[in-house]
């Protein structure tokens, strides 16, 4: 049985069988999903090398929505298994590449586990190519339900796949697929990685309404540059929940973090007053407002998937967090915020203490 029937989740009789073998043979000679090809194509299923019984494999029921964002090649699998492995060029050659850790080479051999089987844990940097025939079971399994419990190993290689989809293929799929693994895998490292992807991948797609979406309708709690960049680009001012977040990220001169987390809904009130006062709306004028050719660049890793091109995974993006107009502008906005937030807590202790007839004590802002 072949993972293109598994994929279909299909049963059929002996000319169902010879249709499918004929379109798998259709496919071949396709070469394989490597950095250098993957950005431009997915790959239709085709039929892996597989052992164990046959007369108790499972069909492999991965929804149509699911199947359609998985990069499946039927070429030759990469010769190491290292990260940078060797790849046969049209001429014979070899040369170095970097693949795309979420390829399922078909090629590669697929063990039946069976109940209480030990099936060994996914190391660092995990791909397809490089399980053991029984993780690749696994794996196959898995990809029917993936809100289902497994170690994160499994979810970063179709997350990987993810990615490249985030940048080069398809965007919203791609999104409802990553809040679906948020939802269920609520893993530091998986979420960190996740969350600078899909914003930077607004950015790069100029999606500045899926974007907000994520942070009204998901919770989103990822405020960093690469949402000003987007914010700036497409318009858009800053609302109260992105000032919040900024103000936690930044470094500001008589501004304390600890004091803003323990004070954060008075402090919501004060920004809110001041936004009134001084803009006579409920956000900060932020469209427009720099020259980005004139803002320094600074490369940083966005995403997980290391077959990314470099001026991809790691781009050079134009920092306002370190850009001196901009810093010493909130800076100003939020002193005047703490300081108004101090006031108003101070005013309401002084008003407790009148209402019990306690006397009044002095104040700090501890």
């Amino acid at each position: 049985m072949g993972l293109l029937r598994w994929l279909l989740g299909r049963r059929g009789n002996t000319e169902q069988r010879r249709q499918e073998q004929k379109s798998a043979r259709e496919v071949r000679g396709t070469n394989a999903v490597t950095s250098a090809d993957a950005d431009s194509r997915k790959q239709k299923p085709a039929i892996p090398s597989t052992r164990g019984s046959r007369a108790v494999e499972p069909v492999f029921k991965i929804p149509p929505h699911r199947r359609e964002l998985l990069f499946i090649s039927d070429a030759d699998p990469p010769i190491s298994t290292a990260l940078m492995s060797l790849v046969m060029t049209a001429d014979g050659s070899l040369e170095q590449s970097t693949d795309d850790p979420s390829t399922i080479y078909v090629k590669l051999p697929v063990n039946h586990n069976r109940p209480g089987d030990i099936v060994p844990k996914m190391g660092y940097f995990p791909s397809y190519a490089r399980m053991t025939p029984e993780q690749r079971w696994l794996y196959l399994s898995w990809l029917r339900d993936v809100t289902a419990p497994i170690d994160i190993g499994y979810v970063f290689v179709y997350y990987y796949g993810l990615e490249r989809h985030l940048v080069h293929g398809d965007f919203e799929g791609a999104i409802e697929e990553i809040l679906l693994l948020r939802k269920h895998h609520n893993q530091g490292s998986f979420n960190a990685y996740s969350s600078a992807a899909l914003v930077h991948s607004c950015l790069m797609r100029k999606r500045a309404d899926v974007l907000m979406r994520l942070y009204q309708e998901h919770g989103l709690d990822y405020f960093e540059n690469s949402s000003l960049l987007l914010l700036h680009a497409q318009g858009l001012d800053l609302t109260p929940d992105m000032l919040l977040r900024l103000v936690l990220i930044t470094q500001i001169e008589g501004v304390t973090k600890k004091y803003v987390k323990e004070n954060i809904d008075l402090f919501r009130e004060s920004l809110m007053a001041i936004l009134h006062e001084d803009f006579g709306r409920d956000s900060y004028p932020f469209a427009g407002k720099y020259d980005m050719s004139k803002v320094k660049g600074i490369s940083y890793a966005i995403f997980a998937n290391i077959s990314l091109a470099p001026e991809v995974r790691t781009p050079a993006l134009p920092n306002l967090l370190h850009h001196k107009p901009f810093v010493d502008e909130v800076g100003s906005f939020f002193r005047r915020v703490h300081e108004e937030t101090k006031r108003r807590k101070a005013a309401a202790r002084k008003a407790a203490r009148l209402s019990s007839g306690d006397p009044i004590p002095k104040l700090t802002d501890e």
